[in-house]
């Protein structure tokens, strides 16, 4: 999915909360990052989407 390079990590590894934004609603309160992780503004929750 990832076309950086270096390639940001996997959704399922340690450090996929440095993956790069890819799409960002604040004025809904989440984005997506470029390995499909969803990050929810509001609550901190991180989705995984594998």
């Amino acid at each position: 999915m990832c076309s950086h390079q270096p390639a940001c990590p996997t959704a399922d590894s340690p450090d996929h909360r440095t993956a790069v934004t890819v799409s960002a609603h604040p004025e809904q309160g989440w984005s997506l990052l470029c390995n499909g992780t969803i990050v929810f503004d509001d609550s901190k929750i991180w989705l995984k989407l594998l």
